[in-house]
C-alpha cells in the first residue's frame, strides 16, 4: 500500500503528513522524490524514522518537522505532492487537516492516503470483523503483551468512515479526480486525488 501511494506522489518535493516511523517517506524517497518533509507530532516516532532515513537525511533529501497536520507550519503551495499512511482515521479535526493539505499543495499536485477504513459489507467484511474482534486483541496480548492498544486499534477501524466517505470528504475539501483503490480484498485502500 505504501509503495502504491509512493508511486503516485513520490516526485518533486513531497510532504509525508503524519509521517510516524517514516515508512512512507522512505518509499517516496526511493520512488525518486527530490526531497521529503516528514511532519508529525511525536518526537519519539521521529527517533525511529531518523534511523530508517539516515542516508536520505545525510544527503539532504529528508527533513523532519514537528507539527500538527491540522495547523501546518508551511507556506501555501509549498509541496508538489502530499502522502499519508494510516493517518486520517486517527485525526479528530480531519476536515481541517484536509483543508491544510489542500492549502500546502501546489495546483495540480497529487495527494494519496493509504489507510484501513470501516470493514466492507458482505462475507469479506464479516470475516474481517471476526479477525478484528478476536485475533487482533489475541495477538496483541500474546506477542506485545499489550491488549488494550490492540483493542483500540480494532475499535478505531470498525468505527471508522468508509473509503467512499473519505473520498467524499476529499471532494468537499476541493480535491478533484478522486478514486479509492481497494487493496487486500477491500480491507484497505489507497485514496488518490489531485489539487485542481
Amino acid at each position: 500500500m505504501r509503495r502504491d501511494a509512493a508511486a503516485f506522489v513520490g516526485r518533486g518535493v513531497v510532504l509525508d503528513a503524519g509521517a510516524g516511523s517514516g515508512d512512507l517517506a522512505a518509499a517516496c524517497a526511493g520512488a525518486g522524490a527530490s526531497r521529503v518533509v516528514c511532519l508529525d507530532r511525536s518526537p519519539e516516532m521521529f527517533r525511529v524514522a531518523r534511523a530508517k532515513l539516515a542516508s536520505y537525511e545525510r544527503a539532504g533529501r529528508v527533513r523532519f518537522v514537528l507539527g500538527d497536520v491540522a495547523r501546518m507550519p508551511f507556506r501555501d503551495g509549498a509541496f508538489d505532492n502530499v502522502g499519508s499512511a494510516f493517518l486520517f482515521r486517527n485525526i479528530p479535526a480531519m476536515d481541517a487537516a484536509l483543508g491544510e493539505v489542500r492549502r500546502v499543495l501546489k495546483a495540480g499536485g497529487r495527494v494519496a492516503a493509504a489507510d484501513v477504513f470501516a470493514p466492507p459489507k458482505g462475507l469479506t467484511g464479516a470475516v474481517y470483523r471476526i479477525y478484528l474482534n478476536v485475533m487482533v486483541p489475541f495477538w496483541g496480548r500474546l506477542i506485545a503483551r499489550a491488549g488494550p492498544p490492540y483493542r483500540y486499534l480494532s475499535a478505531s477501524i470498525q468505527n471508522c468512515f468508509s473509503a467512499e466517505e473519505f473520498a467524499g470528504r476529499l471532494a468537499a475539501a476541493g480535491f478533484a479526480d478522486i478514486r479509492a483503490e481497494p487493496k487486500f480484498f477491500g480491507i484497505a485502500y489507497v485514496v488518490k486525488g489531485r489539487s485542481p
